[in-house]
């Protein structure tokens, strides 16, 4: 007879397509942003009102966001160099949920992080219709269809320029060097960065008061 464990962990329900067999399997993405494969047999623990995050693989595929529950504690994160430019900071800065960090800062992550960002953008916009903004800047005002999350997905999908800060800040995450910051500053350069670093509190009222049209512009050259 199999010895019962006590670990348990908290996880969030999603499919991938296997790295190497191609397959779609169905398993849970844990707060350090692991894959694990659900089995027959495996125990699972299932927490009424937790908070569920949206699901996203390495491969870049996003999944529809799923969430219940109360809000969870958040915390603003950006690396030091980039706090001193106020465009680098609503372009890359993040509202992380406490549990998915722990402490230590992943590619997985920041990833959910800046695709919950977008997501909070698309729904507190009051001022402009989505398919005109979308329109404005991609010339795609046909990704603004359905509700907020599956706008995300196809943004996510079809435009690289969403994507480009999440692929830089993972290639920064990896090395932390100086040409991968080089290439997150961009046209800048370090020593142009010399303004004063903005503090996390300073940071998270930047965010909050962010709109969806001055985010998309600083992903603009």
């Amino acid at each position: 007879m199999k010895e019962k464990s006590d670990r348990t962990a908290l996880g969030t329900v999603t499919s991938r397509q296997c790295p190497l067999c191609g397959h779609h399997e169905i398993g849970y993405v844990t707060e350090d942003g692991q894959f694990h494969p659900l089995r027959p047999g495996t125990a699972i623990r299932v927490l009424e009102g937790a908070d569920l995050v949206p699901p996203s693989g390495r491969d870049k595929e996003v999944q529809r966001v799923i969430e219940v529950g109360h809000e969870p504690a958040y915390r603003v994160w950006l690396p030091e160099p980039l706090r001193r430019e106020r465009k680098l900071r609503l372009r890359y800065g993040v509202m992380v949920r406490e549990p998915l960090m722990g402490g230590v800062m992943s590619a997985t992550v920041y990833q959910l992080a800046y695709l919950e960002k977008l997501r909070n953008l698309i729904e507190k916009e009051e001022d402009i219709p989505i398919p005109i903004l979308l329109d404005r800047f991609f010339t795609a005002p046909h990704l603004a269809s359905g509700n907020a999350a599956e706008i995300v997905e196809a943004m996510w999908h079809e435009l690289e320029e969403i994507k480009r800060p999440v692929w830089l800040m993972e290639a920064w995450l990896e090395r932390q060097d100086e040409e991968s910051l080089a290439e997150l500053i961009a046209p800048r350069s370090r020593e142009e960065l010399s303004g004063e670093p903005a503090g996390d509190q300073a940071l998270t009222k930047e965010l909050e008061a962010l709109s969806l049209e001055a985010f998309l512009e600083t992903l603009e050259s």
